[in-house]
């Protein structure tokens, strides 16, 4: 019996990074992050990205909320990776570890598959009920529980409030991101209909590059018009 293929939308909380795509969502605030710094920290045992049959690295969203952890630890603190290390493993058996400094990093996230309520998303991102319910009426967040991924579309949405953009502004957005996901499931779903031995780390694989691609060309129709107004 052919397995049905899984819809990406309903393996949201669940998404893989290739290195590439990681290095692209921490560009911004990392810009001097490589492959072989991220190579390094695993070596290190600081994060431990998945790997695909044929040996790609895939990162989950937990994953980047660790190096968001990590990195801006070294930059703003200045902390040793021994240090570091030892913090995240305390996180991770459940204690509340303190730093040497007292500060804490502004993303502490590093329970891998964990869900956020409502007053936790809040408590993340300085979202509104108001706001939270505007997202979901837009179909930017989804229903509580709240994923990782909630919380960066949720923080990001607050950020947007300060230009007086708005949830309802975004519908074209969702719409275009709906469209793309449309055409990367046509993509894979013959991939993931056959149901052989890796098959879904392919599919995936592929999903990802496909996603990559679409971003890279979004961003650079929007640099241009960018560049004109800097112009």
């Amino acid at each position: 019996m052919v397995a049905r293929p899984t819809s990406l939308a309903t393996a949201r909380s669940s998404k893989l990074f290739t290195i590439g795509r990681v290095l692209d969502i921490l560009e911004l605030d990392f810009p001097e992050l490589s492959p072989s710094k991220l190579r390094f920290l695993e070596d290190q045992g600081l994060v431990t990205p998945q790997r695909t049959e044929a040996g790609y690295r895939k990162f989950t969203e937990e994953h980047i909320d660790r190096l968001r952890i990590i990195l801006e630890l070294q930059r703003d603190q200045y902390l040793p990776l021994k240090v570091i290390r030892q913090y995240l493993d305390d996180i991770d058996a459940g204690k509340t570890p303190k730093l040497p400094n007292s500060a804490e990093p502004k993303i502490l996230r590093a329970k891998q598959g964990k869900k956020f309520s409502e007053l936790e998303l809040i408590a993340e991102t300085a979202i509104t009920p108001a706001l939270i319910a505007d997202a979901q009426e837009v179909g930017l967040l989804s229903s509580e529980p709240f994923s990782a991924a909630d919380v960066a579309v949720a923080r990001s949405v607050v950020q947007l409030q300060r230009f007086g953009i708005a949830p309802r502004h975004l519908r074209g957005l969702k719409a275009a991101a709906d469209r793309e996901i449309g055409i990367i499931e046509g993509v894979v779903a013959p991939i993931l209909a056959k149901n052989e031995t890796g098959s879904r780390s392919r599919a995936a694989h592929f999903a990802e590059e496909i996603e990559s691609q679409f971003a890279s060309i979004r961003a650079e129709i929007v640099h241009s018009v960018i560049g004109k107004i800097d112009s």
